[in-house]
């Protein structure tokens, strides 16, 4: 498969309640040497760069809200297009499938399975702060040479997201519901799938001591 033909969508799963954080997770200040930015901007930021450098628009990246879809709006503006997912209280499960269904929903019916809008889409925690942007090239660079199988980061011994699903897992994606979020088809499918080691993707932001005990490493 040719980059001309590798049609990628990115989901940003950030419809979460912050109930461990005590405050709205996705727009605590990320403090670096040179920048204040939240942390979903820092996420962001660097999944867009990845993109850009691949000649993948930044368009194509889609962020999921749910209990602070204004507040994070706000923040955004027009910067990426937010998918609000009214049930994401039930579950990661049906913040997936819910954006999957809206990012696919636009695809032609005229058009061959090879000529879709979009025939990959990408699985990004909003919380995986410390993932940089050669880590996401890593993976689409070996998703284009693999079209046919899924890739995922691997880290302490165990698949996580990042993860990029070609067209064919799409109804399984859309078929997730409650607390099972896309693990549960790496684990389904960990015949089929490509591992990328990347330790970066075992840290994620849950608490503030979290955030707090990332920004001292940094």
């Amino acid at each position: 498969m040719s980059s001309d033909d590798y049609h990628l969508k990115v989901i940003v799963l950030g419809a979460g309640n912050s109930e461990r954080f005590g405050d709205i997770k996705l727009l605590a200040k990320v403090k670096l040497s040179d920048e204040s930015l939240s942390l979903v901007e820092h996420v962001l930021q660097r999944i867009s760069a990845a993109l850009n450098l691949l000649g993948i628009s930044t368009a194509n990246i889609h962020l999921t809200t749910g209990r602070y879809h204004q507040q994070i709006s706000t923040r955004l503006g027009k910067q990426f297009p937010l998918i609000y997912c009214q049930d994401a209280h039930l579950g990661l499960g049906h913040t997936i499938a819910q954006s999957v269904k809206e990012i696919t929903s636009t695809t032609s019916k005229n058009k061959s399975k090879n000529e879709r809008d979009v025939n990959h889409i990408m699985v990004i925690l909003a919380d995986q702060i410390a993932l940089e942007t050669n880590d996401y090239m890593h993976l689409i660079e070996q998703s284009l040479k693999s079209p046919a199988q899924i890739i995922c980061a691997k880290a302490m011994q165990k698949m996580m997201p990042p993860a990029i699903f070609p067209y064919h897992y799409f109804p399984d994606l859309m078929a997730l519901h409650g607390d099972k979020g896309a693990k549960a088809l790496l684990d389904k499918n960990k015949e089929k799938l490509q591992t990328i080691a990347m330790p970066n993707a075992i840290v994620d932001i849950d608490t503030k001591q979290d955030l707090l005990n990332w920004q001292n490493k940094t």
